[in-house]
């Protein structure tokens, strides 16, 4: 099944992975003072659409993303792949936007 397109794929400064069902449900979970600290390294569509963080009133305002004119599945690829190695040892592998069969 393909993830929906709303999906938000964020990765961090220790190269972990946190998956939200939209840009609602991601920004309002981050934490405006990690997005101003650079916590977040990359965020991404599923399908290598670039998003960017910013916390545009400063580390107590709100987190803001928006889609940006660069994307890059390779990278998308690649981080998650990067991902699976070092955080899920011994689970078989699931692209980004592939879940698992019921």
């Amino acid at each position: 099944m393909d993830l929906p397109a709303d999906t938000v794929l964020i990765f961090d400064q220790d190269e972990g992975l946190s998956v939200f069902e939209s840009f609602m449900h991601a920004t309002n979970y981050l934490e405006a003072i990690d997005v101003s600290e650079g916590e977040y390294t990359a965020a991404y569509s599923p399908d290598g659409g670039g998003l960017a963080l910013t916390a545009p009133e400063g580390w107590e305002g709100p987190v803001v993303m928006t889609r940006t004119s660069r994307g890059d599945l390779v990278d998308l690829k690649r981080r998650v792949a990067r991902y699976w190695q070092r955080h899920q040892v011994g689970k078989p592998p699931l692209g980004p936007w592939r879940r698992p069969a019921s």
